[in-house]
Order: structure tokens, then sequence, then C-alpha cells
């Protein structure tokens, strides 16, 4: 693009809003990153009470979310014809705003497929700019089961056949799109961390109780809580000096404290809610091993928070996971196999000091996943696209 500072546009099926502050976090932080090379914009449409444009300039982002008023017939056929219709205004009243006051982009970037997809065709119809995917969504693994039915795999297939690149945040990842028949050019980018705030502490002091962290939106059934709880059980009768920190709130979270209580957990389980990312820090850099027992995965972003905090894994060979942790920074063990998850914390226990400085277990994640290093690789993919227009 001969040095051309690219526009660029994100188009998001996910990104944080007033509803939901936190869907797509991961999402802002690839745009936030690219906000430091490109101009970048970011647009998003969502259903809530209330018609809403909400204009922004956030973190470096020109923001523009789109609200359109929840949809209240109880007939579902009508229901969903009427929310697609005022879906797809709203991306068009938001495409025509973004074009008066920014013009037009060079490339946009359409952030998970469904639903946004159909912003990204209609860019890519109205002004003849290409598209890339990047995609998150856990639903193609068969583990998932949401990536089903005609219409779903036509408008996946058709909005993969018209991008230009797929971005996947994880090896894992691609090779399911790929055996799922969703051909492309593929290129795997990581999620950012901010690897400024997720660092190692000045000093850690060792506390009377060894010390587990799992932290998630509390979906029992992809992060499989409740084996976590059933094999803590069993470790903490056999050692009572330990401790676990459960973080995030989610559906599920009353069941599982439920089941925390009447398994005698109520002293040595902490449910803690969800945390601001300060606390968050805190909370890892002073366990002595994070625990994710997920039966899927695509990354695993707060795992790769963990190791930039020092804070060595124990986790499921599960989506890009085995992509980072190995023997020097954590413990691979098999989806819902409970006795190699009471092994690994077992472990952990009588030698909490087996993976040594934390500051080794942080560098063998920082380089991967901080803000520069990802927004460079985005921008060979644009300039990869672009050059082949």
């Amino acid at each position: 693009m001969n040095g051309k500072k690219l526009q660029v546009l994100y188009v998001s099926s996910w990104y944080p809003n007033k509803v939901r502050p936190l869907l797509g976090i991961f999402v802002k932080r690839h745009a936030a990153a690219l906000a430091e090379v490109c101009y970048m914009a970011a647009l998003y449409v969502y259903a809530d009470d209330n018609e809403c444009v909400e204009e922004a300039d956030e973190d470096g982002i020109y923001t523009l979310r789109i609200s359109y008023k929840k949809i209240n017939s109880s007939i579902p056929i009508i229901s969903d014809l009427l929310k697609l219709k005022r879906y797809n205004d709203s991306w068009k009243k938001a495409i025509a705003i973004y074009e008066q006051k920014k013009g037009r982009p060079d490339i946009v970037n359409l952030n998970a497929i469904i639903p946004a997809y159909s912003a990204a065709l209609y860019i890519k119809r109205k002004w003849k700019v290409p598209y890339v995917i990047t995609e998150h969504w856990t639903g193609y693994f068969p583990e998932d089961g949401r990536y089903r039915g005609f219409l779903m795999k036509f408008i996946t297939k058709k909005s993969v056949k018209n991008a230009s690149a797929v971005i996947t945040v994880s090896h894992d990842l691609k090779a399911q799109m790929l055996k799922v028949g969703l051909q492309n050019t593929y290129h795997v980018i990581s999620n950012i961390v901010d690897t400024e705030v997720f660092n190692i502490p000045k000093s850690k002091d060792k506390t009377a109780k060894i010390s587990f962290i799992h932290v998630s939106a509390l979906d029992d059934m992809q992060k499989n809580i409740s084996g976590i709880l059933r094999v803590f059980q069993k470790l903490h009768n056999a050692f009572p000096d330990t401790e676990l920190t459960i973080v995030g709130n989610g559906a599920d979270r009353a069941r599982l404290e439920v089941l925390s209580k009447s398994s005698g957990l109520s002293d040595s389980v902490h449910f803690v809610g969800q945390k601001e990312q300060n606390d968050l820090v805190e909370l890892l850099q002073r366990a002595d091993a994070f625990v994710l027992f997920s039966n899927y995965e695509t990354q695993a972003v707060v795992l790769l928070e963990a190791l930039c905090c020092g804070t060595p894994v124990i986790a499921t060979r599960a989506g890009g996971i085995s992509e980072y942790v190995n023997d020097k920074n954590g413990i691979l063990i098999d989806a819902k196999n409970e006795e190699q998850l009471y092994d690994a914390m077992a472990s952990i226990v009588k030698n909490r000091d087996r993976f040594g400085d934390a500051a080794d277990i942080r560098t063998s994640v920082v380089n991967k996943v901080n803000a520069k290093t990802i927004a460079g690789q985005f921008l060979e993919v644009y300039n990869k696209v672009l050059n082949k227009s």
C-alpha cells in the first residue's frame, strides 16, 4: 500500500456495549492495538429496549453503536423476520453514518461471522471493498455442536467464500473450520493480553495455603467447573491446606455454589464473582496455579493472562491451549480426565515451586501475545490482501 496508513473498518457480531460490557472485549483489544498503526473504526448493532445511536472515540477507535428496539411479537416467524429487518436496517444506517463521517475504508474486518456477515457482504457489494474474517467462535467444534442446520452452514460458507482471508485465534480453530469445509487462505493470530497490566508481582509472599484459581463465565458445559469441584473435594480431603478461588459470573454459578456447599467445601472454595482487571491481576499473581478443565476452547485468553503474571497453569489439551502450554510453564491433561487433574493439582501441592521463576513463565508467552506483535501480524495480512486486490 506504498506506506499509506490504512483505514480499517471493524464490523463485529460481538462488541462491548452497555447491555453486555464484556461481550467481545477481545475484539476491541485487537482494534485498539491496530489503532496504533491504522485509522480504526468499529461498528456494532444490537437489540435494546430503545433505539439509540452512540458515537465515541474509544482507545483511538471511532466507535459507532446502533441499537434497535427489541421485538415483542410472540409469533416466532414474525418475530424473526422483524428482528432481521431491524437488524439489517440498523447496519445500513451505521454504514451510512460511517461513510458520512469517515469516507470509505481500505479494508473491512468481520469479527465472528454470524450474525454480522450481512454487513460485510453489503459493504463489499456497495463499495467493492475486500473483507477478512477473524473468527473466535467455539461452535465449529463437535463438542460444542452449535454449527448445524442448512441455513447456518449456507450463510457461513458463503461468508467465508467471499472473504479475502480468514484469521483464527488458534491453529486448532483453523483446523476445525477446514474440517467442516470452510476453505480459504487462513492465518493464525492470537488474542491480545495487556502485558503491561498482566505482569509478574514485584514480590510474592507464600501463603499458608496452596491456592488454585479458575476464571471463566462459569459455563459448566464448556469449562467443566463441576469437574474441578469434584476433583478439588478429593484434593482438599487429602491436603487440607488448599483453597480454590472461582472468578466470574454466569448462568451456572448458583448451581455450582450449591454443589460446592453440598460437597463440604464452603470454607475452602470461594466464589468471588466478576472482577475488574486490576483485581483479577492480583488474584492471578497470588495463586499457585491457574486451573482450566475445559471440554473445548478456541484459545482461552485468561490462561494467557495467568502465564503473563508468571502463574503456572493446569489445562486440558483443548483448542489452542497446547500451542502455549508446555512442561516449563504448566501441565497439560486430557479433557474430562479427573484422575489426571487430581494428579496435576496434587503435584503443585507437593512442590509449589516446581516451575521455578515467574519471570521465565511470563517469558514463555509474552512476546507472542502483546499488542505490538499482534497489530503487526494483522497489518501483514491486510497488506497481502490489498496488494492482491
